[in-house]
């Protein structure tokens, strides 16, 4: 099974500052990686069997690993030359 690059940009709204910490540690347990230069950047490898499985794949961890805190995501994921996906979840307490 191939392996993917997924990139993920973040907008964290009406969050607090323990919970987006707590957050940023568990992504980097779970296999992505923050890009420096970038805040809100993320990046993770995927093995997947297209750039759509592993979209999908990195949008399901990243949103698990998010769940817990009641706050808006906003994301914006990319893979190879597939279509960019955008989604917007609000966690509740």
């Amino acid at each position: 099974m191939p392996t993917f690059n997924v990139l993920i940009a973040t907008q964290f709204n009406d969050i607090a500052d323990a919970a987006r910490s707590e957050i940023t540690d568990r992504l980097g347990e779970h296999g992505f990686e923050a890009i420096p230069t970038i805040d809100g950047m993320w990046e993770m490898a995927c093995d997947a069997e297209d750039e759509t499985d592993a979209k999908d794949t990195a949008i399901e961890k990243f949103v698990n690993v998010c769940r817990t805190y009641p706050f808006e995501l906003r994301l914006v994921v990319q893979c190879g030359s597939s279509q960019i996906v955008r989604r917007r979840k609000q966690f509740e307490p």
